[in-house]
């Protein structure tokens, strides 16, 4: 597990979601970053190991949410990412995630929510574990790094 001060961590991965926010043409209606607590290689958790989350609702300009989601997937796919869920919903919503293998960082985006379902989409980003050199993680809401 490599280690990384939790603020340094934040600040290197935010500017990735926020990257890929604009590839999606995503307006952010609401955008959190946090710390939270991560299993070590045994299982454990400890005040020390922390992933970054960065949450996001977003709005799909053009109102095309399942186009950009397919766009992203044909990416990641190109780019050899691991795909852990690809679906498309009955609604025409889409549902995808993936790994990158060069940073272990994960991506999930879900659309096809009620109203409208090509309008909205959720979004869920994780950094691997790391471990804070200061010996204790700051949990919860980061604010903006």
């Amino acid at each position: 597990m490599q280690s990384k001060d939790t603020r340094q961590a934040a600040q290197e991965f935010v500017p990735e979601v926020e990257a890929l926010i604009e590839a999606l043409g995503l307006d952010r209606e609401k955008f959190s970053v946090r710390a939270n607590r991560c299993e070590g290689t045994e299982g454990e958790q400890r005040d020390d190991i922390y992933t970054i989350w960065v949450g996001l609702r977003g709005v799909a300009r053009g109102a095309d949410a399942a186009s950009a989601l397919e766009q992203a997937h044909a990416r990641w796919r190109a780019a050899g990412w691991e795909i852990t869920r690809f679906r498309r919903l009955d609604n025409g919503g889409v549902n995808v995630a993936a790994t990158d293998p060069a940073t272990g960082n994960r991506y999930a985006l879900d659309s096809g929510f009620e109203p409208p379902p090509q309008r909205y989409v959720v979004g869920t980003f994780n950094t691997p574990c790391y471990r804070d050199p200061s010996g204790r993680a700051p949990f919860g809401d980061l604010g903006t790094p």
